[in-house]
C-alpha cells in the first residue's frame, strides 16, 4: 500500500510535534525540499543529528539501521520520521523559523546516494535554483 504523501502543512506539524529540532537536529531531504517549495509532497520527514544525540536515541531504544554511506545510524523515530546521524551538511538555513539543510547540501547528499528518486530530486533542485537566479 502506498504511504500517504505529506504536504507542507503536514511536514510543519510533524516537525513541531517531534521535539527533535530543539535537540539540535535539522531538516533534510524530501521534507526540506517541500519547505523550500521545490516539491509539493514527500513520503517522510528526515532529520540530521550529531553523534551525541544519536547515542542518546540508541540508549533510549529507538530502532536503527546502518547507513549505506558509511557506518552511521539511521533511526526510525516513527513511521514518518527518520533521524540520520552525521549526514554531511555544508550549511543549515532557517526556513519558517526551522533549521533546514541548504539546497546545495541536499543536492550533494542525493548525488552521493545516486538512486533514481535522488536524480529526480536533483533535477527539481537544479530547476528551482535556476529559476531563483533568473529573478
Amino acid at each position: 500500500m502506498e504511504e500517504p504523501m505529506l504536504g507542507r502543512e503536514d511536514v510543519l506539524a510533524i516537525l513541531r510535534g517531534a521535539g527533535l529540532l530543539e535537540k539540535g537536529c535539522w531538516v533534510t531531504s524530501g521534507a526540506a525540499l517541500v519547505l523550500y517549495g521545490v516539491k509539493e509532497r514527500t513520503r517522510d520527514v528526515d532529520l540530521v543529528c550529531g553523534s551525541q544525540l544519536a547515542d542518546q536515541l540508541e540508549q533510549e531504544g529507538v530502532p536503527f539501521r546502518r547507513s549505506p554511506l558509511g557506518n552511521t545510524r539511521i533511526f526510525a523515530v516513527s513511521g514518518q520520521v527518520e533521524v540520520l546521524e552525521d549526514w554531511h551538511t555544508e550549511r543549515v538555513d532557517m526556513v519558517e523559523g526551522l533549521p533546514v539543510a541548504s539546497l546545495e547540501s541536499i543536492r550533494q547528499q542525493k548525488a552521493a546516494l545516486g538512486r533514481e528518486k535522488d536524480w529526480a530530486d536533483i533535477r527539481l533542485i537544479d530547476k528551482f535554483l535556476e529559476g531563483r537566479r533568473q529573478t
